[in-house]
C-alpha cells in the first residue's frame, strides 16, 4: 500500500475510535440517547470530513464548503464528536449533552456551527440536500453536498420523491449515504418494513449505486473519491454497517437504538472501545 494512503487510512481509524468514545461521553452527560445509529456511522462520518469534505473549521459559513445534511437525526451524538474532532465546535460541548438551554440535543441544531440543518423530523433531509445541490448550480458556487439517511427513516415516502426530483434535475453534485444497519428503532427491519432490494430502489429512481462495508475505510474512502459515480447523475453510497458497532452490548438490538446509559454502562463501553 501507498504510505501516504496507509497513514490516511491509519489516522482515519484512530479517529473513528475516538468518534466511537465521544459519543458514549455525550450519551453518558445526558443520561440516555442514541448510540446504536451514532455508532453505526462512525467510519462514514470521519471518511467524510476528514478526507473528502471541503471544509474551513474556522470559517465553518464558508460559501464555498461542500455540504452535509444528517437526515437520520438520531445519529446527532455521532455528528457533534466529529465536528468536535474537525475542531469546528470546543470539546466541552459533549459534557453539555441535551442539557437545559444546550445547543447540542439528540437532534443537530443550527445553533452549533458545523450544523447545516435542524434535522430529525425523518424524511426531510433528502429534499433538503436536493435544494443545497440546485443552489449550488444556480449560485455556479461548484460546493457537493452530501446527505447521510438511516434505512429505516427510508419508510418516510418523501425521501422517494425527493430521490426522483434529484435524477429529473441531473444533480451530479448530490451523494446520498445510506447508513444499512438494518435495524430502526421499533425492531430489525426485515419484521417491521423491509426496504429491500435497496440499490435496486435507488437505481430504479435514476441514481449510480455502490455498495460498501461501512466499517471499511478504505472501501469507504475510495467510494467517496469516486463520486460522482457518472457524471449528472445522483451518486447512492449503500455502506452496509453494524447498529452499536464497537460496543458488544449495543450491537444487532433495537434496544439501543436509544437506552439510558449511566456511569457503569459508560465504563463498560469504555472498557471495550479502548481508552485512549
Amino acid at each position: 500500500m501507498d504510505p501516504a494512503r496507509k497513514a490516511l487510512l491509519e489516522s482515519l481509524e484512530g479517529k473513528a475510535r475516538q468518534l466511537r468514545r465521544h459519543v458514549w461521553r455525550a450519551l453518558r452527560a445526558g443520561g440516555s440517547g442514541h448510540a446504536g445509529g451514532s455508532s453505526s456511522a462512525a467510519e462514514l462520518l470521519v471518511a467524510l470530513y476528514f478526507h473528502r469534505l471541503r471544509l474551513r473549521p474556522q470559517e465553518p459559513d464558508w460559501p464555498g464548503r461542500d455540504r452535509f445534511v444528517l437526515s437520520k437525526g438520531h445519529a446527532n451524538a455521532a455528528l457533534v464528536a466529529t465536528l468536535v474532532l474537525a475542531g469546528v465546535v470546543e470539546e466541552s460541548v459533549l459534557d453539555r449533552f441535551y442539557g437545559f438551554e444546550s445547543p447540542f440535543g439528540m437532534h443537530p441544531d443550527m445553533k452549533l456551527p458545523g450544523i447545516e440543518m435542524c434535522t430529525g423530523a425523518l424524511g426531510h433531509g433528502l429534499s433538503i440536500g436536493v435544494g443545497m445541490a440546485l443552489g449550488s448550480r444556480l449560485q455556479a458556487l461548484h460546493f457537493h453536498t452530501f446527505v447521510m439517511v438511516g434505512d429505516g427513516e427510508l419508510h418516510e415516502g418523501s425521501n422517494w420523491e425527493a430521490a426522483m426530483s434529484a435524477a429529473h434535475h441531473r444533480l451530479g453534485n448530490l451523494t446520498v449515504l445510506v447508513d444499512y444497519n438494518r435495524i430502526c428503532q421499533s425492531g430489525p427491519l426485515a419484521e417491521v418494513m423491509d426496504v429491500a432490494p435497496l440499490a435496486e430502489k435507488w437505481r430504479a429512481f435514476g441514481w449510480q449505486v455502490v455498495e460498501i462495508d461501512g466499517h471499511d475505510l478504505a472501501a469507504v474512502a475510495d467510494a467517496l473519491d469516486a463520486v460522482p459515480l457518472r457524471p449528472g447523475c445522483p451518486s447512492a453510497i449503500i455502506a452496509h454497517t453494524t447498529k452499536g458497532k464497537g460496543v458488544s452490548f449495543a450491537e444487532n438490538t433495537h434496544l439501543w437504538h436509544s437506552n439510558n446509559v449511566d456511569e457503569a454502562v459508560y465504563n463498560r463501553a469504555l472498557v471495550e472501545l479502548g481508552v485512549p
